[in-house]
């Protein structure tokens, strides 16, 4: 009984990686993966901004190529129905996230600003309870860490908010893509 039974799963182990791989190789996504897949490398590997800017040029390219081939399909209605239980049910395993979630779809209801508003301060006063029992939890040094992260952000969105402004009015793509360079270089002195 034991041997047929390791029989049985050697064969079905054997028939699920065939048909997997079998799979892989006549999807379309396969050979986008493996493109994006190297496209990431030579981005990683790029020594100029320049050369990030074709890369991600050619990308870009790439991921519009594969949406107009591959459009989104429609779930069915049954699925989306499914979909959502699912989700509330894992919602609902957090208390928090729960009583967000349900702010949430009745501030989505209401018609009213007023009543907009009512709901998101309840939603705001809930984040800051949230946040303050989240803190409580925390060890003295954990404290620390999270408090030298926030001063870290702080500093970065102050030196980000004049090229942010910048962004919004550069006039042509070049003077985006060296406001571009600046912003990584920003991002790059807080990791």
């Amino acid at each position: 009984m034991k041997k047929i039974f390791i029989t049985f799963m050697l064969v079905f182990a054997m028939a699920y990686f065939v048909g997997f791989s079998a799979f892989a190789q006549n999807s379309t996504i396969a050979p986008y993966r493996q493109q994006m897949k190297s496209l990431m490398e030579e981005f990683r590997n790029a020594k100029t901004d320049d050369e990030r800017n074709t890369i991600h040029a050619r990308m870009k390219e790439a991921r519009e190529q594969y949406r107009i081939a591959n459009p989104p399909r429609e779930l069915p209605l049954t699925e989306l129905e499914a979909r959502k239980k699912m989700m509330e049910e894992k919602l609902q395993k957090d208390p928090y996230r729960w009583e967000m979630y349900q702010l949430r779809q009745t501030m989505g209801n209401a018609t009213s600003q007023e009543a907009r508003e009512s709901y998101r301060a309840k939603m705001q006063a809930l984040m800051a309870k949230h946040m303050a029992e989240e803190e409580a939890k925390l060890t003295p040094n954990q404290r620390a860490a999270v408090q030298a992260r926030q001063a870290k952000n702080i500093q970065m969105q102050a030196e980000l908010k004049p090229l942010i402004e910048q962004m919004h009015s550069a006039k042509n793509d070049d003077e985006r893509r060296a406001i571009h360079s600046q912003m990584r270089e920003v991002f790059r002195k807080y990791r």
